[in-house]
């Protein structure tokens, strides 16, 4: 039973190291394929772009209004 065993691991090993290559015909859904990757990867990249930008923004907006109040509140208390 182990010799079996051995000769099928020898013969698979075998046929990894010296694979004849395959003339398949990969057509044009390879090359539809590489697009449609390519153009996912350059949106996801934008929005991930656009999406921090408005973050900055937001916070940049709430940083303001803060301020505001904190001014407002200061006054406040000092005309009491």
């Amino acid at each position: 039973m182990t010799s079996i065993i051995r000769l099928i691991v020898v013969l698979f090993l075998l046929e990894v190291c010296i694979g004849i290559p395959v003339k398949a015909y990969a057509g044009p859904g390879v090359a539809i394929g590489a697009m449609i990757v390519f153009i996912t990867v350059i949106l996801s990249f934008s929005a991930s772009i656009f999406i921090s930008v408005l973050n900055f923004i937001k916070r940049i907006i709430k940083m303001k209004k803060g301020s505001k109040n904190n001014l407002n509140s200061k006054q406040n208390k000092t005309k009491r």
